[in-house]
């Protein structure tokens, strides 16, 4: 017979994909980012390989990553549309990890009523659920995978089995994503917090982290070294320009962490670890700890985006929460107040309800409402219909993988600043070209990069805060072709240099 906590999970797991689901497909189009992923899945599928050296991006250019999760996204592409695979397939993996909080709480706690509580709240934490639903995000399988290694790390003493599961898992996540190294450094940390307190620790934990140390750093190294060759210690920045570094990795607050992880998380977690670093000693709680140092040291330094900083922590705080839960139940329990358990219980879920699910659906409505809409997307096909192969295309930066994937057209710049030597000096000329006044300027710059259309859309007029081309007087040089919610021009002339 089937345990009820099992069914309780299974149900908690349907609740969270279909709500998730019901987000995913209020659009038939995908965050901007996603488009990078697509058309990696799309050319693995056509050839077998990852598009490592594309002639479209940045007009022509090397990528540097890790391909494995464009691996799988390819393989299920075999039995189903791409777009309905990375609808559903991602949403699946995110889901998947409140059976992982489960165990690992189950395992911390011995708690089942924690385990099922922890497992429901993983579920809806502001910053993993928004940026997971529609974004085709490598953090949607590498979230779950990190997990399932910190459970394989704690149950290693009591069933080799799980040796075999942590060195999988490892090589999965090291050929996923550089966020591996968060992991080395929290085991690191972890290594340190059990020599201080003087705990014993297995040969095969020590083993095992060494061989993680080793392989991500070898992984990585052969994978980015020509990036180290080019920007030096700046790789560590991923070469992104100084004006977006601000945006990409912005200072961490109190009021971020209350909105994209939730009160009670955020609040129980900290008490928690106050609690075992003077008061108390307790090895998996030490190893919790070193992904909060780690991720606190990464964000600190601007070595990881505040966003992936936030979803590590979100994760880390609703365990750590399970054992501020279990804690005070036992606690109840032995004092006169054990009949107003429930009560306790009934306010932590209502308070989790305000401060956790309600900022889940407002943070993923905004989300879904940034996608690009119908017009942007017909204005990129028309562009694929109506335009040369070996033009050109201007667009803003966030539409850079729109170009490449949509129109199946050459771009001035995306987000993947790897490589490219003149990066800051192309985000610069970009905002001249839509903010200058000169035509003389703007007809430069143009013939700098080659450009043959310009898109005007809503996510450029914001971007750069104009309505239109300001120096778009002569028709005879810019030309628009396209006039809908969306604008494109055609540029025409060429400025002959003496």
């Amino acid at each position: 017979m089937i345990k009820k906590e099992y069914i309780l999970l299974v149900l908690i797991f349907a609740l969270v994909l279909g709500i998730r689901l019901y987000f995913a497909f209020q659009t038939p189009y995908f965050s901007h980012d996603a488009y990078f992923n697509i058309r990696q899945a799309e050319h693995i599928r056509e050839t077998g390989l990852p598009l490592f050296k594309d002639d479209l991006s940045y007009s022509g250019r090397n990528f540097l990553f890790q391909p494995f999760f464009q691996y799988i996204l390819a393989f299920f592409n075999l039995f189903m549309p791409l777009n309905l695979v990375c609808k559903i397939l991602p949403n699946i993996f995110a889901s998947s990890l409140i059976f992982i909080v489960y165990l690992i709480v189950k395992e911390i706690t011995k708690n089942q009523d924690a385990a099922l509580f922890s497992s429901f709240i993983s579920g809806f934490i502001p910053i993993f659920f928004a940026e997971t639903v529609n974004s085709v995000s490598v953090f949607s399988l590498v979230i779950p995978l990190m997990f399932f290694l910190i459970y394989s790390l704690i149950k290693i003493n009591k069933d080799e089995k799980y040796i075999s599961y942590f060195v999988v898992s490892i090589i999965i996540i090291a050929l996923m994503h550089a966020s591996a190294f968060l992991l080395i450094m929290a085991f690191l940390l972890y290594v340190l917090f059990i020599k201080l307190e003087h705990l014993k620790q297995s040969r095969a934990e020590l083993e095992l982290i060494t061989f993680s140390t080793i392989l991500v750093t070898w992984l990585n190294f052969i994978i980015y070294k020509n990036a180290f060759l080019i920007h030096s210690q700046f790789v560590i920045w991923q070469n992104i320009p100084k004006e977006l570094l601000g945006q990409y990795f912005s200072q961490l607050s109190i009021l971020n962490a209350l909105f994209y992880i939730g009160i009670i998380p955020l609040v129980s977690g900290m008490y928690v670890i106050y609690r075992y670093t003077f008061k108390k000693k307790n090895r998996n709680i030490y190893l919790l700890m070193g992904f909060t140092l780690s991720g606190l040291f990464l964000l600190w330094f601007k070595l990881i985006p505040l966003k992936t900083g936030l979803i590590f922590f979100g994760i880390i705080f609703v365990l750590l929460f399970s054992k501020f839960y279990s804690d005070s139940i036992l606690f109840i329990d032995k004092t006169r107040f054990s009949r107003y358990k429930t009560l306790f219980i009934i306010l932590i879920f209502l308070v989790f309800i305000f401060n956790s699910i309600i900022p889940t659906i407002s943070y993923t409505s905004r989300i879904i409402r940034e996608t690009p809409s119908k017009h942007e997307i017909d204005a990129l096909l028309w562009l694929k219909n109506n335009s040369g192969e070996e033009d050109v295309i201007l667009a803003s930066l966030d539409e850079g993988y729109l170009v490449n994937t949509i129109a199946e057209r050459k771009n001035v710049i995306d987000k993947n600043f790897l490589l490219i030597k003149d990066a800051e000096q192309r985000l610069e000329d970009i905002k001249k070209i839509y903010t200058t006044h000169y035509e003389t300027e703007a007809i430069h710059l143009l013939n700098k990069y080659n450009i043959k259309y310009i898109i005007l859309s809503k996510e450029s007029i914001n971007d750069y805060n104009t309505i239109d081309l300001n120096y778009r007087t002569d028709e005879k040089c810019f030309e628009l072709v396209y006039d809908k919610v969306v604008k494109i021009y055609k540029s025409l002339c060429r400025m002959e240099e003496k």
